[in-house]
């Protein structure tokens, strides 16, 4: 199978981010060249596009996961969108209201968990502080 058949064989699974698309192939020990090539080529094509990959995933993550701003930038980080594009893309996507929605419900679901216990959980789910401090008005 050659870079290019490889590169749509993992597209056809499920989107990438140019960035996890790269990583993958090289791992796959094809010339970083080649892998920079397809890319272009994948772009080009529109068979890959990181802007649309990066809202549609973040779309997704909100829409099915209880995490705060910290929490949904370090899983986009993950798919290999640099940490300023993940910025910008939250800011405009997911306000600090949106966010303390997303931070009560999860402290309603919680049941009779402590505050400190709660807060710790609200914590390692990626909330900003102030969305914490405020959950428990």
């Amino acid at each position: 199978m050659n870079i290019y058949e490889k590169a749509l064989s993992l597209l056809k699974i499920r989107p990438h981010h140019s960035a996890e698309l790269t990583k993958k192939l090289l791992l796959r020990r094809f010339k970083k060249s080649e892998v920079e090539a397809v890319i272009g080529k994948l772009t080009q094509q529109k068979l890959l596009d990181n802007d649309q990959y990066a809202q549609t995933y973040l779309d997704n993550l909100i829409k099915y996961k209880t995490l705060g701003f910290y929490g949904l930038k370090a899983k986009l980080m993950q798919r290999g969108v640099a940490g300023q594009e993940a910025e910008n893309l939250l800011k405009a996507n997911f306000p600090p209201e949106k966010e303390r929605e997303v931070a009560l419900r999860l402290v309603e679901r919680s049941g009779k968990m402590g505050k400190l216990k709660l807060a710790q959980k609200l914590a390692r789910k990626g909330f900003r502080s102030e969305i914490i401090r405020s959950s428990f008005g």
